[in-house]
């Protein structure tokens, strides 16, 4: 399987991320947020459904943008000129080093807002009278070689005893204890990520600490998956999936992702993806065929629909909750996982 590879064209501009909201195009271009009227700049993107305006591709050297199901080419100067930068992120960037550290900011009031936007739509998921806060990811998600994946943080990680505060989530607070969230020893870590932390041993002792962070599907702590209602959980994490592979693009040392596990009963977490992933301009590669037994590896390759993030993945059908099952199951391909990880 072929290491993760990033390309480096000459760049003319870092499009960092594309949404839309309303009326409105927003753009994050190398660091600023731009919005852009969608109707004056063009027809076709005014009219399109939502699915074909998300089904884009960005040039290598971030010259433009092409849209292939509603057949327009924008370029990335055109589009900024056309709007003054936006306080999208409603705060200021003059304290804020530049780099992947604003980004990861930005990334984190996006998340924040959206959280907060849409969710009274899932308050039957959510545990009565918790204070909790979105989650997007658990580590330096900057520097880790190893992304390990689930489905969502669980609402037992803001009991009593986490030191989590009873505050209003903001991106100041949450950006240095998410970074540093498997340095503490008090709390340590939550128990769920156990099974990982010895998976992560059999890869010659690598650790959360040292080399890995996690990412979930959803930012949002939910009561346990196998109590609530299935389509409901289903819409959740399909409306907050955009968010997941946001958060991987800003995983700039990975190497390597390792996913296990499944989302409700009807998919495992591989299956989810690839039915997915295209809606985000991504592609979980390779096939997969269910077998009875519940022991399953397979692996893929996550990839850009413009082909220039890639980045090998390892799925395992039993998740860290199986404590003995899933470090069993990542010491059978550790020798494969390693090799993505070797520098030769």
């Amino acid at each position: 399987m072929a290491k993760i590879s990033w390309r480096q064209p000459v760049r003319i501009h870092d499009v960092q991320m594309i949404d839309f909201e309303g009326t409105q195009m927003i753009l994050t271009v190398d660091g600023p947020v731009y919005r852009v009227d969608r109707p004056s700049v063009s027809k076709r993107l005014a009219n399109a459904k939502d699915t074909a305006r998300r089904a884009y591709s960005i040039s290598g050297s971030g010259y433009g943008i092409h849209w292939p199901e509603v057949d327009e080419d924008l370029t990335v100067d055109g589009l900024i000129a056309s709007q003054p930068k936006a306080a999208e992120t409603g705060y200021s960037m003059k304290n804020e080093p530049s780099g992947q550290s604003s980004l990861l900011h930005q990334h984190l009031c996006r998340v924040i807002e959206h959280v907060q936007t849409t969710q009274g739509q899932f308050c039957e998921l959510m545990e009565n009278g918790l204070k909790t806060m979105p989650i997007p990811f658990f580590g330096d998600i900057e520097k880790a070689e190893i992304l390990t994946v689930g489905v969502n943080p669980a609402a037992s990680e803001f009991y009593a005893g986490r030191n989590w505060p009873p505050i209003n989530a903001t991106a100041e607070y949450l950006e240095p204890r998410l970074r540093h969230y498997f340095c503490s020893d008090s709390p340590t870590h939550h128990p769920w990520f156990s099974g990982w932390v010895e998976s992560l041993k059999a890869l010659k002792n690598r650790s959360y600490r040292s080399h890995a962070a996690h990412v979930d599907l959803s930012p949002r702590p939910t009561k346990p998956m196998r109590d609530l209602p299935c389509e409901k959980f289903l819409e959740m994490i399909e409306l907050d999936l955009r968010l997941f592979f946001e958060t991987v693009l800003l995983c700039r040392s990975a190497k390597v992702v390792l996913m296990a596990g499944a989302v409700t009963k009807r998919f495992y977490l591989n299956e989810f993806l690839q039915k997915h992933a295209g809606q985000f301009g991504f592609e979980l590669q390779g096939g997969f065929h269910r077998r009875p037994g519940g022991r399953m590896i397979c692996p893929h390759e996550l990839v850009s629909k413009d082909r220039h993030f890639r980045i090998p993945v390892f799925f395992f059908s039993r998740g860290p909750s199986f404590r003995k099952d899933l470090p069993k199951l990542v010491s059978s391909v550790r020798n494969e996982i390693c090799d993505c990880l070797s520098d030769l």
